[in-house]
């Protein structure tokens, strides 16, 4: 039969207590047959050096969209008003009255954003700004006769409190017409 030897460390002056939780069920502690150290909740070594499944929860990710045309006046960079949903799980997206995603978790977000316009002269750009400064912009290609579409793809780090993000238009288009506007992001590495 084996045995169970607890050693006290003769520098500490320290009580180490092994106390049972408050539980009716019998439970059973099964030791690894190897040297080593049993993990805690408070151990410092990375998840991904851990077997199993590491499951991470509450991860800020947003879609958002215009379900109808927006017509941005030329030569102007406008704000899309993105008032529809389709997913918020941190309920950062504010598609009521700012149109902006602000996350609450500081860490390097991926975010996406597309469009199609029309009008003439074929002109049309978007942009992602943080903070109403342009940090990820993209030029619109011809689809078509006076017709784009536009998609830009970027990573930025937000500091989880005061930082916002926003998708902009501009066209020198005469009676642009932009459709299928839609922004999403989710947060990929926590800082």
């Amino acid at each position: 039969m084996s045995k169970v030897t607890i050693a006290g460390d003769a520098n500490g002056t320290g009580v180490f207590t092994i106390a049972a939780p408050n539980g009716n069920t019998n439970r059973t502690l099964v030791l690894p047959d190897e040297a080593g150290t049993v993990l805690t909740s408070a151990s410092s070594i990375p998840a991904a050096n851990l077997t199993g499944t590491v499951v991470q929860t509450n991860v800020p990710a947003f879609r958002a969209f215009r379900p109808t045309t927006q017509n941005p006046s030329r030569y102007t960079w406008t704000k899309v008003t993105l008032s529809s949903e389709t997913f918020d799980t941190d309920s950062s997206f504010d598609s009521t009255t700012d149109y902006r995603f602000t996350p609450t978790i500081a860490g390097y977000y991926h975010f996406n954003a597309f469009g199609a316009a029309t009008g003439s002269p074929p002109e049309a750009y978007v942009a992602v700004r943080q903070n109403n400064a342009g940090v990820i912009t993209a030029w619109f290609n011809a689809s078509g006769v006076n017709q784009w579409t536009g998609a830009i793809s970027g990573l930025l780090y937000a500091n989880g409190t005061t930082d916002y993000f926003e998708l902009f238009v501009y066209t020198a288009a005469a009676s642009p017409a932009f459709s299928s506007l839609s922004f999403s992001g989710v947060l990929v590495r926590a800082a």
